[in-house]
């Protein structure tokens, strides 16, 4: 959490933030599979929700959170929200989740899974989805699969893809315009390629770094 609130605090134009689902099927926010207890990895869908808040992390104090306390914090502002569904299970819980918590802001709903992404639209067909892509093929058939991502982008109703920075091209940005499909890059830190791909025209850049994407972007707008 406060990571997040230091993310407004710099200025993020939105947060991303990894979901995991629990043993007794609540969603929290963590990104691996795993964390470690007294030392030992253990698996959060073998854990309760009870049981994962209250395991420590770090030295200040820090929990992991459940979805419904992230939700309670991010009402307090308009922030766009960017949920990244590493479970594929459990989506009825988490449509109910947040429609409990009465979220205001904007969000996209993405996942590396299409049958999360499908599920999501069989419930909210009005949510905004993103499928993540990382696929090395990309290297040797760019020019082929990039018109085939954004036919299949079309045909399953999702919104935007989310790509990993290496597979950026002028000629992809241009083919998502046309097909109306949004683009989100991950993760980018350093400033010069954030300038890049800002020039390109990307509608959003995913970093671990949110104070230097501002003062970038800003830089870029003056």
């Amino acid at each position: 959490m406060a990571a997040f609130e230091q993310a407004v605090a710099d200025g993020a134009d939105g947060i991303e933030f990894d979901l995991r689902l629990s043993a007794d099927r609540k969603w929290v926010v963590h990104h691996n599979a795993d964390v470690l207890i007294g030392g030992a990895p253990a698996r959060l869908s073998q854990l309760t929700l009870k049981e994962i808040v209250q395991i420590p992390l770090g030295t200040n104090g820090e929990r992991i959170p459940s979805v419904a306390e992230f939700l309670t914090w991010a009402k307090r502002g308009s922030t766009p929200l960017m949920f990244d569904l590493k479970d594929t299970d459990g989506i009825k819980e988490l449509v109910e989740t947040i429609d409990t918590a009465g979220m205001t802001s904007p969000a996209t709903y993405s996942s590396f899974s299409r049958s999360a992404i499908r599920a999501i639209k069989r419930f909210r067909p009005e949510w905004r989805t993103a499928l993540i892509v990382d696929d090395p093929r990309w290297n040797l058939l760019r020019r082929f699969l990039s018109g085939w991502l954004f036919k299949s982008a079309r045909r399953e109703s999702v919104d935007a893809l989310h790509l990993h920075e290496r597979w950026v091209t002028p000629s992809l940005v241009v083919a998502a315009r046309d097909a109306g499909i949004g683009l989100a890059i991950w993760t980018v830190d350093d400033p010069l390629r954030m300038t890049v791909l800002a020039s390109l025209g990307i509608d959003a850049i995913i970093t671990n770094d949110p104070a230097l994407g501002r003062k970038t972007i800003d830089q870029m707008n003056h």
